[in-house]
């Protein structure tokens, strides 16, 4: 592991934690109706902070690893096969794999609407873009995946502006996010009268993409440092960073998705680790790193997981239980050790293969930074 990389394990460290409190929010829906609904949403809802920490994440490692962009249409058409070979093959597998276990089976597939919402989904595209964010794909949490893979498109589209990048980038977001919704309200849920991907384009979630790339850009700048490299000031600008941040989210002093909600103060509590970082090593447990390494499938699979464990508590003549605080463990225990599986043979496996073959007709370049 390259000293760079050791120095972002803070970064995987923030993959795990988000993804394992999402699959935490969506598990308390099993007590719903029940006398612990009340205490698990307080205590749990507030966990889907994980998919803005995401969208944070996901910009400023676009900016990392494009440090050494050439700006030429090579790196770029690199950079979109990267990532594109990472998200869509294990999007795609699991999307169908939802249709059997979450949507009927093979029913599925007897309704002309059903079979559009399914091709609308694997193309990432909107199935209804009137219900913004969600869009109602076929597998639920497939939604932040359209916002991503917007973002690469643009992301890579802009890294051909060489040295310029950063400026076309932020141009293109003010223009799609504040100029054409002709309006400041910045919901992520309002719709603004467009029409399909369009409803995706002005969404404000870009913005959340946008202060990732910043964060990353103040990273790698040499005076983005704290003064007199003070260990204690740094530890008291992390500390402090994740605190105002749990704090505001945890309070109810934000609420919801967007950068208006929890995006700002996340936004904060990264660039405060990205600053604390460059002078001290934040450390990062072992299992913490590994959690990280398989956010992604972790993420995908979880809603799958959750309803198999269901059917097999029912099978097994326990469905009472299914109703309580023990199956928000062993369904999230379920859910890691699924999440392992996808991530090695979808993510290592499938995923790699994908993005070997589509590399092979490219001319080889230096490029900068794995992505």
């Amino acid at each position: 592991m390259t000293e760079h990389n050791k120095n972002l394990n803070w970064i995987q460290l923030l993959r795990g934690v988000a993804a394992l409190l999402v699959v935490l929010t969506h598990a308390r829906y099993a007590l719903l109706n029940t006398d612990s609904f009340a205490l698990a949403d307080q205590l749990l809802r507030p966990g889907a902070f994980g998919v803005d920490l995401f969208f944070l994440i996901s910009g400023f490692i676009m900016c990392y690893s494009t440090a050494g962009a050439d700006g030429s249409p090579a790196y770029a058409a690199r950079f979109l096969v990267k990532r594109w070979a990472r998200v869509w093959p294990v999007y795609a597998v699991i999307t169908i794999l939802a249709i059997f276990v979450l949507q009927g089976g093979i029913d599925y597939f007897h309704y002309g609407d059903q079979r559009k919402a399914l091709w609308h989904s694997l193309a990432m595209l909107p199935v209804n873009p009137h219900r913004a964010p969600y869009f109602d794909l076929t597998l639920g949490v497939g939604w932040t995946l359209e916002f991503e893979m917007y973002f690469y498109l643009v992301f890579a589209a802009c890294l051909l502006f060489g040295r310029w990048r950063w400026l076309a980038l932020a141009a293109w977001i003010a223009l799609t996010v504040l100029v054409l919704p002709q309006g400041m309200a910045l919901s992520v849920e309002r719709d603004y009268g467009g029409s399909g991907y369009m409803n995706v384009v002005t969404n404000p979630f870009v913005l959340e993409f946008g202060a990732g790339v910043l964060i990353g850009w103040l990273y790698l700048q040499p005076w983005f440092r704290l003064p007199g490299r003070s260990q204690q000031l740094a530890w008291h600008v992390a500390g402090l960073g994740c605190a105002f941040a749990a704090w505001a989210i945890y309070s109810g002093a934000v609420g919801g998705h967007g950068p208006l909600n929890y995006g700002w103060p996340l936004a904060l509590m990264l660039a405060a680790l990205a600053l604390a970082s460059k002078t001290v090593h934040l450390p990062a447990p072992p299992l913490a790193l590994w959690l990280g390494g398989i956010s992604y499938s972790l993420y995908l699979t979880h809603l799958l997981t959750q309803r198999l464990v269901e059917q097999a508590m029912a099978w097994a003549g326990v469905a009472p239980l299914v109703h309580t605080w023990g199956y928000i463990f062993i369904s999230t225990a379920c859910a890691v050790s699924l999440a392992a599986l996808s991530h090695r043979y979808l993510e290592q496996g499938l995923s790699n293969r994908v993005r070997d073959w589509l590399l092979k007709p490219l001319a080889r370049r230096p490029a900068g930074r794995p992505a």
